[in-house]
């Protein structure tokens, strides 16, 4: 039986995401965001479950593969999934990475996102909820403030294994976010790819009145940014576009 091919532009938009292998949310958030005609590739990388600097340093090594992993054709945006890995390599290099192996005309990744975010909503004084240990959050709280970012004030639940942080309940998340965000700040920003927000970003922006930035929510709405699609998603970021 003969057959002819689709042409390059079947789908609108393709998109690549590298996600850790303890990750259980991000898809599952994402894929809520996405029309039909955009197509999103994953692939994975080793991880530790336990969320320390030095663990986390060890993707480095191993983004390229993940990159390699993911089908070959050019893509749109390609989205490294960890907040906290991203803060201690530093997206610059997450670029550089994962260019190595393909070809993207964006390259993002979570804390690079949650920047851009930041600016498009002019907030400058924020608070943040994190689910990491000390050294993650403080190295986190840093790249924020490097960038011109006040932290005025943060909360951790200050929990190392990934796969707890998974499981941890929305309504806690919830509640931290309106405990910090009482506090005189212009956003609150809430971390982790492994963290689920979705279900409660627009509840806490209804009681707060201000914006709540989630990861996976700057992840998707940066990569989508710049690709004339109509972006549907929670929250003021997604409303503000």
């Amino acid at each position: 039986m003969k057959f002819v091919l689709d042409n390059e532009n079947y789908y609108h938009a393709r998109l690549g995401l590298i996600i850790l292998q303890s990750d259980e949310t991000i898809e599952q958030e994402i894929r809520t965001t996405l029309p039909s005609n955009i197509s999103i590739n994953h692939s994975r990388i080793p991880c530790n479950k336990i969320v320390s600097s030095e663990n986390l340093s060890q993707m480095q090594i191993d983004l390229p593969t993940a990159s390699e992993l993911l089908p070959k054709i050019t893509y749109d945006s390609i989205g490294y999934a960890c907040t906290s890995g991203a803060t201690i390599i530093g997206s610059s290099e997450v670029e550089k990475l994962i260019n190595s192996k393909q070809e993207s005309r964006l390259v993002t990744d979570p804390i690079k996102a949650t920047k851009v975010a930041l600016i498009n909503l002019n907030c400058h004084n924020i608070a943040f909820v994190s689910p990491y240990e000390k050294s993650v959050t403080e190295a986190m709280r840093l790249n924020l403030h490097q960038d011109g970012f006040k932290i005025k004030d943060q909360i951790s639940f200050n929990e190392t294994d990934d796969t707890v942080v998974a499981r941890i309940a929305e309504e806690d998340s919830l509640k931290a976010i309106i405990d910090i965000g009482r506090n005189d700040v212009d956003a609150i920003f809430i971390s982790c790819t492994n963290l689920k927000t979705f279900n409660i970003i627009d509840k806490a922006e209804k009681i707060l009145q201000k914006p709540v930035i989630s990861s996976n929510q700057a992840l998707i709405w940066h990569m989508l940014k710049s690709l004339n699609i109509t972006k549907q998603g929670p929250g003021l970021l997604f409303r503000n576009n």
